[in-house]
């Protein structure tokens, strides 16, 4: 059985940025295989079910797929150097921003990337590269043309249009903002070393810059953002070390987390509202006045299941968020304490919040 891990991945997916990073910071052994149009199927539908990268075989075998599984998968097999602290607070507080890399920001990259001729372009070339490679009776230009348009084909399920293109453009230069204000206090999000988390938004950040048009917005963006990109490159580098330790204020979080509440997870608590009432539509005015629309999914209330799970298990051991953060957290969750959502019925020390 081999020693090393193997990790499936595309040129252009944020996911596999984070989790190839999440590796090499780890110091683990690593082959990294492109999927193509063959080894999509072969390796990672047969091991996993899904299509999807990345994927890891690990040295014991087991196939795992889904980035932040993956994360935890690691962290569990190779605690150091540390990727979560155990300080409960910190790690709540960095999952959940994680999410939103994860499940927002990536709205505003696949948005950019493909409502934009040249970056639509380049990226095409990219996929139909990565799929044709070392595979026999594919063409290329039909790979160029078929696997894009199944990408695209999701952002309206995402609330995410041509029409409202802008909206979503118009979110990314208050969360740089935020970022800023978030790396003023410490070398990466919540500490000396990389979180997780950090992990998360350098892999969609670093696809963003990739692109023409993202390339110019992250240049125009604070300079603390670029440095920070090139931290984490110079912490994930051979031989480079870390000293991991918690931020014991995070109050610099406070602006990411708010744009977090008031975008994200007012869209999560509207869509499962609207899963619960079984309505067909889920709408919802976000700041900066975005009008989101899509239709309801059990896929975000799932992951909002998740973030009030982190919440359940913090204030369940006496715990909390800086008040700052918290209130604005509640204040985005209050509508499920309102309309007596099941899924604060489930959770009783959050629910004791309201």
């Amino acid at each position: 059985m081999s020693k090393r891990y193997v990790l499936y991945t595309m040129h252009n997916s944020p996911y596999s940025d984070k989790v190839r990073a999440l590796l090499r910071y780890k110091r683990l052994p690593v082959d990294e295989q492109v999927e193509n149009a063959q080894t999509r199927f072969s390796v990672l539908q047969a091991r996993t079910g899904k299509t999807m990268v990345p994927v890891v075989l690990t040295p014991a075998g087991d196939a795992v797929n889904d980035s932040t599984t993956i994360a935890a998968t690691i962290e569990a097999a190779c605690p150091q150097p540390p990727t979560r602290w155990k300080d409960p607070v910190a790690d709540t507080l960095a999952m959940l921003l994680e999410d939103y890399a994860d499940e927002w920001l990536v709205r505003i990259m696949l948005c950019s990337r493909w409502y934009h001729a040249d970056d639509a372009a380049q990226n095409a070339t990219l996929i139909a590269c990565a799929m044709t490679h070392s595979v026999y009776g594919v063409d290329f230009q039909r790979a160029a043309r078929d696997f894009p348009a199944s990408i695209v084909a999701t952002l309206p399920k995402m609330g995410a249009t041509p029409d409202n293109a802008e909206s979503w453009y118009a979110m990314l230069p208050a969360m740089l903002a935020a970022l800023d204000e978030a790396l003023s206090r410490s070398l990466f999000l919540t500490g000396s070393s990389p979180h997780q988390c950090d992990f998360a938004f350098y892999g969609q950040l670093n696809q963003l810059r990739r692109d023409p048009t993202g390339s110019a917005w992250i240049g125009d963006g604070p300079a603390s953002v670029r440095q920070w990109l090139d931290r984490i490159e110079g912490a994930c580098a051979p031989g480079a070390s870390t000293v991991p330790s918690s931020l014991a204020d995070l109050d610099a979080l406070r602006p990411l987390a708010v744009q977090m509440a008031e975008t994200y997870l007012r869209m999560q608590v509207a869509n499962a509202l609207a899963v619960e009432a079984g309505h067909n539509q889920v709408r919802a005015e976000l700041a900066g006045a975005v009008a989101f629309s899509a239709a309801p999914a059990k896929y975000n209330s799932k992951l909002l299941g998740a973030n009030l799970d982190l919440l359940e298990t913090l204030y369940a051991a006496g715990r909390a968020l800086p008040t700052a953060i918290e209130s604005a957290l509640l204040a985005e969750l209050g509508p499920l304490a309102a309309a007596q959502s099941a899924l604060l019925a489930a959770r009783p020390a959050l629910a004791r919040r309201f």
